[in-house]
C-alpha cells in the first residue's frame, strides 16, 4: 500500500515538474548540423549563436513529449539543409505539458527574431507533426496578438484529431497547408487549413500495415516536397467522399509548393508509392 501511495505521489511530482519545465531550443545550420547548439529564447543566446539573421528560418514543434532525437525533427532538419542554407530551431518538449508554456515560448523566441534580429515573418516557416501541428497554430495566434502581424505560412503534418486547447485553423496564418496521412487513426480527416492534401485518401499510406507508419509517412515526404523535382502533382476535389482519380480535377498545384503562389482553397488527393521517391509525378496527365 506504501509503495503504490510512494509511485503514485512520485508519478504526481514529476507531473507537475513537467508542467513547469519550458520548451527546449536547438539550432541547426549547415556548419553546425552534427553539433547543434542550445538556444534560449533571450537576445544574448541568438547572438551568440550561429543563427544568421540573413538566411530562412524554420521552427520545427513535434508531437506532444517529443524531444530534440524526435524523427520528425530529423526530417525536416534533413530535407531542409538539403535544400538551401538556412536556420532549422527544432523545440524539445519533453520536460513540458503546459500547452500555454509552450506557445509563449516559442513565440518569444520568434517576436525576438522579428523585433531584435530584423528577420521577417515572411522568412520564418513553422512546421509542426501530430500535436506540434495545432500548437504551432497556437504559436501563430499568439505572435500576431503580440505583433499585430499575421504569422505568413503554416505547415501542419497530420494533425491529431485531439487538439489540446487551440485547435489548428486557417485563421492561423495568411496560408496553413495540411497533410493528412492516417485520418482516423492517429491522426484526423478533419479540414483545418486553407489547402488540405489527402496523399492516397489520407487515412492509410502504400506499405503501411500500423497507424504509426501512416502517421509518421506525412514527415518522410519533406524531403520530396520541398525538392525543386517535386512531383506530388495534386487534384482538386469536391468532397472527402469524392476523392478519386477519376472524380477531381487535376491542377498544376503541387504538395507542398502552395504558398509560392495563390491556390484555390479545398481539398487536394494525390497519390503516392510505398517507398522513396514517394511522387508518381504527373502520370494522371490525360485527366489535366
Amino acid at each position: 500500500m506504501q509503495t503504490r501511495a510512494f509511485l503514485l505521489l512520485a508519478l504526481a511530482l514529476g507531473s507537475a515538474a513537467a508542467a513547469k519545465g519550458e520548451p527546449g531550443f536547438l539550432l541547426f545550420t549547415r556548419r553546425i548540423r552534427e553539433s547543434p547548439q542550445a538556444l534560449q529564447p533571450e537576445v544574448e543566446s541568438l547572438v551568440r549563436s550561429s543563427f544568421y539573421a540573413a538566411h530562412p528560418t524554420v521552427v520545427s514543434i513535434p508531437r506532444w513529449l517529443g524531444n530534440s532525437s524526435a524523427p520528425e525533427h530529423s526530417a525536416v532538419v534533413a530535407a531542409q539543409l538539403e535544400q538551401r542554407e538556412c536556420n532549422v530551431i527544432t523545440v524539445d518538449l519533453e520536460e513540458t505539458t503546459d500547452e500555454t508554456a509552450i506557445a509563449e515560448s516559442v513565440s518569444q523566441l520568434i517576436e525576438l527574431l522579428s523585433r531584435n534580429l530584423d528577420v521577417p515573418l515572411e522568412r520564418i516557416l513553422l512546421v509542426g507533426f501530430a500535436e506540434g501541428a495545432h500548437l504551432a497554430g497556437a504559436v501563430a495566434a499568439k505572435v500576431q496578438a503580440d505583433l499585430g502581424q499575421r504569422f505568413p505560412h503554416l505547415t501542419a503534418l497530420d494533425p491529431t484529431e485531439d487538439s489540446l486547447e487551440h485547435l489548428l485553423s486557417p485563421s492561423d496564418a495568411q496560408f496553413v497547408e495540411v497533410v493528412h496521412t492516417n485520418g482516423g487513426g492517429l491522426g484526423t480527416l478533419e479540414r483545418l487549413g486553407h489547402v488540405d492534401y489527402y496523399p492516397n485518401g489520407g487515412e492509410t499510406q502504400p506499405g503501411c500495415v500500423e497507424d504509426s507508419c501512416s502517421h509518421e509517412r506525412s514527415f518522410e515526404l519533406l524531403a520530396e516536397m520541398w525538392s525543386p523535382e517535386n512531383d506530388f502533382v495534386s487534384a482538386l476535389c469536391g468532397s472527402l467522399e469524392t476523392m478519386s482519380v477519376e472524380s477531381c480535377r487535376w491542377t498544376s498545384l503541387k504538395m507542398g509548393q502552395g504558398s509560392q503562389w495563390a491556390p484555390t482553397p479545398g481539398i487536394y488527393f494525390l497519390e503516392t508509392r510505398s517507398s522513396q521517391p514517394f511522387a508518381r509525378g504527373a502520370y494522371h496527365i490525360s485527366f489535366l
